[in-house]
């Protein structure tokens, strides 16, 4: 007797062109792909800032010995 009132769904027609659609488990390949996509950009961040900080200091140490041996120089020059 229900089935007297019930209406049947259309099935809606498939685009043969159409992506796929998603998944959760394509969400989260997705997803971890990123995720190592960003520790890998991470790790290279920080190596570069190690790298930059030592370049820096020896900078710094080159900078000093110049100017010493400028003032050195100079108090020869006098």
């Amino acid at each position: 007797m229900l089935n007297m009132y019930q209406t049947k769904k259309k099935k809606r027609e498939v685009d043969p062109d159409a992506p796929p659609r998603p998944t959760l488990l394509g969400h989260e390949k997705e997803l971890k792909g990123w995720r190592e996509k960003f520790e890998e950009v991470a790790k290279t961040n920080t190596e570069q800032a190690i790298k930059i900080a030592r370049l820096e200091s020896k900078i710094n140490r080159l900078q000093s010995q110049v100017d010493a041996m400028t003032s050195f120089i100079n108090r020869i020059n006098r």
